[in-house]
């Protein structure tokens, strides 16, 4: 077994400060602006909905990690609560978000950027995608934050704790200023007279596609700091918690501005779906006269999406870790760089495939799509895991343990679930396709089967996931046609029949047996636990 005890642990305000930027990254250029295009000032019930959710989260991951404080926890529960062969998949989704988020951080700041002159914006962007000169451009911005994390966890504190005292109160600053010079009540209902217009659908939707999901998603990459953080077992769960609660009333200032701040006749009359922005609050300071603003604005485009990106590099680089730790990929890539307890070779690996996102998705808004279908997928583990880990390790010494957990584990995955509905039909099937491709690889490479047991064994503890993929694809894809389906399944039979899929799912995954059973060939396998 290979285990390194850090010589620096960082305390509760470094546990926050690692939450925060990763939750106000590039998501507050964007989120209010698209947030409103989307469900009108309904929007604030998708906030308050988003909150909620990524609290209920937070306090599951806590109990989890107060079992495991380990490197890289986040992409290694499923291994730790079953095997790395019903793991696998999530952690493909955890890793492959954490690194495809880097780019996206890194294109945010360029594509804002852009909007400073006709002629920058010509140099780095050609339409919505970035130019040959733009993603050289944000190839500059990689650079940055991968180097911020070279130097160990002691220096990448000191460097993440300043940027997120500036994330804090710049965003913050931003909005009070923009609501202080220009703020129209009538705006909230001036669409139809309603704070909803848009209806129901609208509220999930706005969770799903305009970056709600993927901003609040840096809350848990802490977690992914577990064996390097003070007493986790206390501040891990105080530390998310009160970082989601501090972000989401930031979100919420700005979402007021942007709401307060557009033109009252345009929304009344043509409705919040026809307004166009391309750098939102930029424009809106520009539009009502606080022209020093934009400044402002255009400085924290570089600072807020960088320190999510710099903090994305190190949770993914310890998610690797943990990845080749369970023998999900080579193992070459779980060893550390003694002198400042780094994980060198998966920083270097992460690099290069970040590379591969940045020249296959050229654009921010094209790139979160992807990520945010994967940030779903990742996260359905965590309710699964808890249940299991109660079933497994049932006289674990637990510093925090989650009351009435299989009630909130249940309703988390079955919501999890539902949010693939808002996917769409046609973005669910490559998840689905890409996922299952990856598993077939792994299945392929991997699951040899040894020390009395096989292939099929394997088989029938890996691949049941990702037939609910299917299922629920298919139900999607023959469904409402709002969700991108064809409407061969009306609205009541569709959401019986899924609602009762997902949470035969949950039981399925989480029941003593099949745990026992997965705990069985983790045992055969030789599994060790490396911190």
């Amino acid at each position: 077994m290979e285990c390194s005890i850090p010589k620096h642990k960082i305390g509760l305000m470094s546990v926050i400060a690692i939450s925060t930027t990763g939750i106000i990254g590039s998501g507050w250029l964007f989120s209010s602006y698209l947030g409103a295009k989307v469900a009108g000032s309904g929007v604030y019930l998708s906030w308050f909905l988003t909150l909620i959710f990524f609290i209920l989260m937070a306090l599951v991951i806590a109990e989890i990690v107060a079992i495991f404080p380990l490197r890289g926890i986040i992409g290694r529960m499923g291994s730790l609560s079953h095997n790395k062969y019903f793991g696998v998949i999530f952690a493909f989704a955890i890793w492959l978000e954490l690194i495809g988020s880097v780019p996206g951080e890194a294109q945010a700041s360029v594509e804002y950027l852009a909007g400073i002159s006709p002629g920058l914006h010509k140099l780095l962007m050609d339409g919505d995608a970035l130019t040959f000169e733009g993603m050289a451009f944000t190839f500059l911005f990689l650079i940055a934050y991968w180097a911020a994390n070279m130097f160990g966890i002691k220096f990448f504190a000191k460097v993440n704790n300043s940027l997120a005292a500036v994330k804090v109160v710049l965003p913050a600053l931003i909005a009070l200023i923009i609501i202080g010079t220009s703020f129209h009540p009538e705006n909230f209902t001036a669409y139809q007279h309603s704070w909803m217009p848009y209806g129901a659908n609208s509220i999930v939707l706005a969770m799903t596609s305009t970056g709600m999901l993927y901003s609040f998603n840096g809350f848990q990459l802490c977690a992914s700091f577990a064996s390097e953080i003070k007493n986790p077992g206390r501040n891990l769960p105080l530390g998310m918690v009160i970082s989601v609660i501090i972000c989401f009333f930031i979100y919420i200032i700005l979402q007021t501005a942007f709401i307060g701040a557009v033109d009252t006749n345009q929304v009344a009359t043509l409705g919040w779906s026809s307004l166009n922005f391309s750098s939102p609050f930029a424009q809106i300071a520009t539009l009502i006269g606080l022209n020093f603003l934009t400044i402002i604005l255009y400085v924290d485009a570089c600072i807020s999406p960088s320190g999510a990106g710099v903090t994305f590099v190190g949770s993914g680089s310890r998610v690797l870790y943990s990845m080749a730790a369970e023998r999900q990929m080579p193992k070459m890539l779980a060893v550390l760089d003694k002198k400042h307890n780094l994980e060198k070779r998966a920083m270097f690996f992460n690099f290069g495939v970040a590379l591969v996102f940045l020249y296959l998705f050229h654009s921010w808004a094209v790139l979160i799509n992807f990520i945010t279908a994967l940030i779903i997928l990742m996260y359905m583990i965590v309710p699964i895991s808890l249940i299991a880990l109660r079933h497994s390790h049932p006289d674990a010494d637990r510093n925090f343990k989650l009351p009435f957990a299989n009630v909130i584990c249940g309703l988390l995955f079955l919501v999890q679930a539902i949010f693939f509905i808002f996917i769409g039909a046609k973005d669910m099937f490559y998840l689905t396709l890409t996922m299952s491709v990856l598993m077939g690889v792994f299945m392929f490479l991997h699951a040899r089967g040894q020390d009395g047991y096989s292939f099929g064994d394997v088989a029938k503890i890996s691949l049941p996931f990702v037939g609910f993929l299917w299922i629920v694809t298919l139900l999607i894809m023959f469904g409402p046609e709002n969700y991108g389906g064809m409407g061969y399944i009306g609205y009541e039979v569709f959401y019986a029949v899924y609602v009762a899929v997902s949470l035969y799912a949950f039981y399925y995954f989480t029941n003593k047996k099949f745990v026992d059973t997965c705990q069985t060939i983790r045992t055969h396998d030789n599994a060790v636990i490396v911190e």
